[in-house]
């Protein structure tokens, strides 16, 4: 039997903040894990965010992901009516089910996985950057500084033209899976996550030091996470 124990913050980066988080216990003892950052240079990406983060909540277990981002684009399409190019968000969500977590992603919210000392990222980064640093046009080092770093290449904006992204992988007893939005993990290191959670026996504590940790680094933009802790009996 899955038990999850979970622990989430979001803070505004400035003014009102455009993430939104779910957990959520579903039927056949699957657990949903999901974080929506909505993109804040469309007038409604905090509508957008809200509304995946609800439908997926609503929609149960999905069957078929590809089905279901295509349904939440869908919906997006359907409530922006006739401001079709100011509704935009990312979506990381994480369906465990047993020992199997399976991740469907679109844009730039992450999802780390940590098992005792180690650190794996389940997900992908949609972003012009990422894609630069990836064909080896830009060094770890230059992206850094690379003044189009926020630019997404992919997102649910009703459009239906988003790039989706999945993985499923093995999860044991005792592993944590981290969900972040930008406002985050562009704060500090995935060294520095693997320490935190060392540091830190209770999930609660654990996400309480990274909070800390942002807020003491400046807040940059939304910062929101949500991790689970996952034990078998």
């Amino acid at each position: 039997m899955l038990n999850i124990e979970t622990s989430s913050f979001s803070l505004s980066g400035d003014g009102e903040n455009f993430d939104f988080l779910a957990y959520a216990s579903l039927p056949e003892n699957v657990h949903l894990l999901a974080i929506a950052d909505g993109v804040g240079s469309a007038q409604h990406g905090g509508d957008a965010a809200s509304l995946v983060i609800k439908t997926c909540t609503e929609f149960g277990i999905p069957q078929n992901i590809p089905e279901l981002f295509a349904e939440l684009d869908s919906k997006i399409k359907a409530a922006a009516g006739l401001a079709p190019d100011q509704w935009s968000t990312t979506l990381s969500a994480c369906w465990i089910t047993e020992n199997t977590a399976s991740v469907g992603h679109v844009g730039d919210t992450r999802i780390y996985h940590l098992r005792n000392k180690g650190i794996q990222t389940r997900t992908r980064d949609q972003t012009e950057v990422a894609k630069l640093v990836e064909e080896g046009v830009l060094s770890r080092e230059r992206a850094l500084r690379y003044p189009r770093r926020n630019v997404l290449l992919s997102s649910l904006n009703g459009k239906g033209n988003f790039d989706l992204f999945q993985c499923e992988f093995s999860v044991q007893d005792n592993d944590r899976l981290l969900l972040l939005s930008d406002g985050v993990y562009k704060q500090l290191t995935k060294q520095e996550i693997v320490a935190l959670s060392l540091q830190n026996y209770r999930v609660e504590y654990f996400v309480k030091a990274i909070q800390n940790l942002v807020i003491e680094r400046g807040l940059i933009d939304d910062a929101s996470a949500i991790c689970a802790e996952l034990h078998y009996s």
